[in-house]
């Protein structure tokens, strides 16, 4: 085999594992990540067994077997990984991205991809392997809307916080209205919330990721079972209208009060 046909055979071999770490680059939340680790997981084992059934030049032979050595650790990396985002360890891409950048299976993948290309014609085997060493997102101030509804009402939401930091959602069906993020301890007051029944969600966790709007990792997400009213009156000697308070460390969590939900169906913004 020519080194010009090998590296037909090795292009072809990592499309499935290239096409599949695309998809993980555009993942930014919990929803629908633990199937595209999945996918890459499913995708490294497909390229290795593709790479496996290739005889390399001479030239390749060690690059082409150190590659191999770096997809079989990477496979098994990744399972590591699948189990932290199944356990909410993990919560958004680009969590799960630093950490599968900062495996030894992506340093050697990393490692074997740049000394097979220096043998190679092309010189290129395109595969966007997860950097190493993201640094997370500084937290937002307390207080601070994530998302800002169309607000001109007369209503209030005053959130005290609790034990951990946490984003307050008001969501009407399956999309949020407003969001604020809370600081372990502190007391905000969103103010100009229309009338309306709103269902309160709270997110809480660690590491907040900027671009995915969300704790990165170590996340739980529960809502109120009851929803809150927001109504204004109009009487021809006053104006009165409804104020709600959310004490996230005693109603949060309190089953009377409030349900776990699952990451999968946390509203979207």
């Amino acid at each position: 085999m020519s080194l010009q046909e090998y590296e037909a055979r090795v292009a072809s071999a990592v499309e499935p594992l290239r096409s599949a770490l695309k998809d993980l680059d555009k993942a930014k939340g919990y929803k629908g990540l633990e199937g595209r680790v999945t996918a890459v997981r499913r995708a490294t084992g497909q390229t290795a067994n593709a790479l496996r059934a290739v005889t390399p030049p001479p030239a390749t032979a060690r690059e082409h077997t150190n590659l191999l050595l770096a997809l079989q650790r990477t496979y098994t990396d990744l399972n590591v990984v699948a189990g932290l985002v199944d356990g909410r360890h993990l919560c958004t891409g680009g969590a799960v991205r630093a950490r599968v950048g900062d495996t030894d299976g992506a340093t050697a993948l990393r490692t074997g991809i740049t000394a097979l290309e220096s043998k190679l014609p092309g010189g290129a085997v395109e595969l966007a392997v997860p950097a190493a060493g993201q640094k997370p997102s500084k937290r937002p101030s307390n207080g601070k809307l994530i998302q800002s509804g169309g607000r001109g009402g007369r209503g209030s939401l005053i959130v005290r916080g609790g034990g951990d930091d946490a984003v307050v959602a008001l969501t009407k069906g399956k999309k949020t209205f407003l969001s604020v993020y809370v600081h372990s301890g502190k007391k905000t007051t969103v103010r100009g919330i229309p009338d309306g029944k709103y269902t309160v969600y709270i997110a809480e966790g660690t590491g907040w990721d900027a671009k995915a709007r969300t704790f990165a990792r170590e996340c739980a997400f529960e809502r109120f079972k009851d929803p809150i009213g927001y109504r204004t009156t109009v009487t021809a000697t006053r104006i009165s209208w409804k104020d709600w308070t959310i004490h996230l460390e005693s109603d949060s969590g309190d089953p009377a009060k409030t349900e776990t939900v699952d990451p999968e169906d946390f509203p979207e913004d």
